[in-house]
This record gives structure tokens, C-alpha cells and sequence, in this order.
């Protein structure tokens, strides 16, 4: 039996149509096994809180276990490189600080993975400011009247953080900047120890997490005197903002966020994002994530991704005035 070419080529046209309508396989049946969820930091940090908080929502949501995994070391990249290698099939996933994402790349030359390109973004999750804290011996008893003292003696002023470069360091160094005034860092070997210190006078300030902070300020031992963030933070809501304070344009927030590998399919990031969207607008996960002193922060994976490049080109002069560098 022969068939005429216009007969061929409407079939051809017809099975070629189908294919093209039809969403890949892989999308279609996804999630079809336990997703795996990586973490950049220990367990029992803000980023394992948070991964623990959303897993069971986002389990309900598509049907499938996730499995919390913490890949640690070299302040986060150690776990951001392994997602950014795995197979992009939706079932490795990164839950990612800002730090690996918009400040790594300017302080680690030899950094082997780049955050926009070799990683998609899926959801932002929280931004959480961070707090500006004295001891209570300090003699400013206000935000404003620690910028007086602090521009009246420039260079005379230390401050303490986990480390060069981390969000605690460089959140300071965007103070002094600015601020307009000179300030000395001494670096620590993690939180615990800086606060020890700051307790006991060796250094005059330090601008920490709210989950670091918050169990120091109970105690009266250390006193807020200014958050970070554009708000006011509803577990201190009579501390001021930075900008409030005196300093127009301040903003220093700790985020996190959801990423893939780059080439995931567009319908699993999509399915990804709704899911986690969802799970982020319950009652229950809105309450907890306030205990940070935030609120939820979603939107589209479009969003984020321009949030983690404006943040990125934010932090790169901050990072190279500094000097800091990591092999």
C-alpha cells in the first residue's frame, strides 16, 4: 500500500505535535521516590530547623519522603558543590543560607561551583534580620546614641563575628561603611566564643543572628539596640531599625532558599515552588518561622533568582574592601 507524501507529512506533523504537547516523562510521574534535602550546616542550625519545619508539609504536598542530609564544611560549599554536581532530576535538592550563594563567590577564588549557572533557583524560603547587640555595661543606651559614640571615636570601636567573611562580619563592615566610620574586627572561631567575649568587655559590639542572640539578650547579660532588617523584628518590636536609627539604606538579612541543580525541568521546579509555597502559607510554619524573627518569603523561581544576583553584586565591594580572601 503506498501513501501519498501529504498524507506522510500530516502524520509526521500529528506525532510531532504530540510530542511537543505532551510534558517529559520524568515530570509527569515526579516525585516517584524520596526526595533528598541538603543542608550546608550542622544539624541543629537555623538551616536544619528549617529544612525539619517544612519536610513534612512538602512530604504531604507531593507524596514522597524527604531525607535531610548535612553536607558541612567550607562555610557551606562543600554541600552547595554536591547539588550543584547531582543529576537534575528534582531529587537533590539544596536548602541554601546566603552566604554560599551571593558572598562565597567573591571570598573564595577557586570556588567550584557558580551559584546562578550551575544551580537553578526554586523558592526563596526566609529572611531573617540580624541584631546589632552590646553588654549591658556598654554606655549607649540606644541605636542612636551608639552611632554618636561611634563616629565621635573613629577607629576606637571593636566588633566580634564567627569569622572573616560570614553575613555577621561583612553586616558590620556595611555599618561602617555606611556609617562613615573606621572599625576594628577581631574574628572568632564561631558564635559561642565571640559572645563570651562581648560579655566580658574584650570587644564593644557585634551584630548577630536572632537565634544566636536571642538567649544572651533573656539574660540581660547583652542589650539590642538595632536590628538589621528594613522592619522592625516582631520578637523585638521596640528595637529600632538601623535605618531608623540613622542610617539610610542599612539592610543585612541572613535568607535561605530552595535550589537545584541546573537543567532540572521547568515543570519539576514549577511543582517544586508550588509545594513549597503552600507549605509556607500554613498557620503552623508561618508561627514557627516567626519564632526567627521573620516571616515567610516566597514567589516565583524568577524572583529569587534576581534576589540572589542583587544580593551577590551588594556584597561584592563589602567582601573586597575587607581583603578577605579564602584558598
Amino acid at each position: 500500500m503506498k501513501f501519498h507524501p501529504l498524507a506522510r507529512l500530516a502524520t509526521a506533523l500529528a506525532l510531532f505535535a504530540a510530542v511537543i504537547a505532551s510534558p517529559p516523562a520524568a515530570a509527569q510521574v515526579y516525585p516517584s521516590k524520596p526526595i533528598t534535602v541538603v543542608i550546608q550546616y550542622p544539624v541543629g542550625g537555623p538551616s536544619d530547623a528549617l529544612a525539619s519545619l517544612l519536610a513534612p508539609r512538602l512530604q504531604a504536598a507531593l507524596g514522597q519522603p524527604l531525607v535531610i542530609e548535612a553536607r558541612v564544611g567550607a562555610g557551606g560549599n562543600i554541600g552547595t558543590d554536591f547539588v550543584a554536581k547531582a543529576k537534575p532530576d528534582g531529587y537533590t535538592l539544596l536548602l541554601s543560607s546566603s552566604g554560599p550563594l551571593a558572598i562565597s563567590p567573591w571570598l573564595y577564588p577557586k570556588l567550584p561551583y557558580r551559584p546562578l549557572k550551575d544551580l537553578v533557583p526554586v523558592v526563596q524560603l526566609a529572611a531573617v534580620p540580624l541584631v546589632l547587640e552590646v553588654n549591658d555595661a556598654h554606655p549607649a543606651r540606644s541605636a542612636a546614641e551608639f552611632l554618636r559614640l561611634l563616629k565621635a571615636n573613629p577607629g576606637k570601636y571593636s566588633f566580634g563575628s564567627a569569622g572573616n567573611g560570614t553575613p555577621q562580619h561583612l553586616s558590620a563592615v556595611l555599618l561602617g561603611s555606611l556609617a562613615g566610620v573606621a572599625l576594628t574586627h577581631v574574628p572568632y572561631k564561631g558564635q559561642a566564643p565571640m559572645a563570651n567575649d562581648l560579655m566580658g568587655g574584650q570587644i564593644d559590639f557585634a551584630i548577630d543572628s536572632m537565634v544566636s542572640a536571642m538567649p544572651n539578650l533573656a539574660t540581660g547579660r547583652l542589650r539590642a539596640l538595632a536590628v538589621t532588617g528594613r522592619q522592625r523584628s516582631p520578637l523585638l518590636p521596640e528595637v529600632p531599625t538601623l535605618e531608623e536609627a540613622g542610617v539610610p539604606g542599612y539592610e543585612a538579612l541572613a535568607w535561605y532558599g530552595l535550589m537545584a541543580p541546573a537543567g532540572t525541568p521547568r515543570a519539576i521546579v514549577e511543582r517544586l515552588n508550588e509545594a513549597a509555597r503552600q507549605a509556607l502559607d500554613t498557620p503552623a510554619v508561618r508561627e514557627q518561622i516567626a519564632r526567627l524573627g521573620s516571616a515567610p518569603v516566597h514567589g516565583t523561581p524568577e524572583r529569587f533568582g534576581a534576589f540572589i544576583q542583587a544580593e551577590h553584586d551588594k556584597w561584592g565591594p563589602i567582601v573586597k574592601s575587607t581583603g578577605a580572601v579564602v584558598d
